[in-house]
């Protein structure tokens, strides 16, 4: 037998509403330019963020599956700038890489690019001569470890690429927490 149904109060309305209205209303000023979309990561493939011209950075974890990006780059020389600082493990350094695929519209691998970081700032160089105007899509994922692993990284995109405003701006790299405080 089932129970009986309870009123509805003030509050729960107010909650159901919230939860509706909020993400509603967040999407409509995505659409109308009011929020911009290019400070945080996207880590839904289906839906990535437009890479700008310039230096573009993020932190990432291996909490979350990857970040996603997308970019329009030719006809003409493209240069891509990669770079991956690790945010070491309670305080240590701890040699980890950071993968960047890159792939066309249709899903077709184009490059693997692995940057190994330990302690410092590495490195990496990808260039192509693109025929046409293509989307590029990126995915940037993490090692896989029992710990939380991860770090800063930098996207430059230079050349025959689109025009937009690079992503994350502000973002510094994180630190992980040291095992004992001074």
């Amino acid at each position: 037998m089932h129970a009986p149904c309870q009123p509805l109060s003030e509050r729960s309305i107010a909650r159901g509403l919230e939860a509706v209205v909020k993400p509603a209303l967040c999407l409509l000023l995505w659409i109308g330019g009011l929020i911009d979309p290019a400070s945080a990561q996207s880590t839904d493939p289906r839906h990535p963020v437009v890479l700008g011209v310039g230096i573009n950075r993020a932190n990432i974890t291996n909490d979350v599956r990857g970040h996603y990006y997308t970019f329009m780059a030719g006809p003409g020389h493209v240069d891509v700038e990669l770079a991956f600082k690790e945010m070491g493990v309670f305080g240590r350094p701890l040699p980890q890489h950071l993968n960047f695929d890159f792939s066309n519209a249709d899903g077709v691998r184009l490059s693997h690019i692995e940057v190994l970081s330990q302690g410092i700032i590495a490195r990496r160089h990808t260039d192509a001569d693109l025929p046409a105007r293509q989307r590029i899509n990126l995915a940037v994922s993490t090692q896989w470890g029992a710990i939380k692993i991860g770090g800063y990284y930098e996207i430059e995109l230079k050349g025959a690429v689109e025009a937009a405003a690079p992503v994350g701006a502000g973002v510094k790299p994180e630190e992980s927490e040291p095992l004992v405080r001074p």
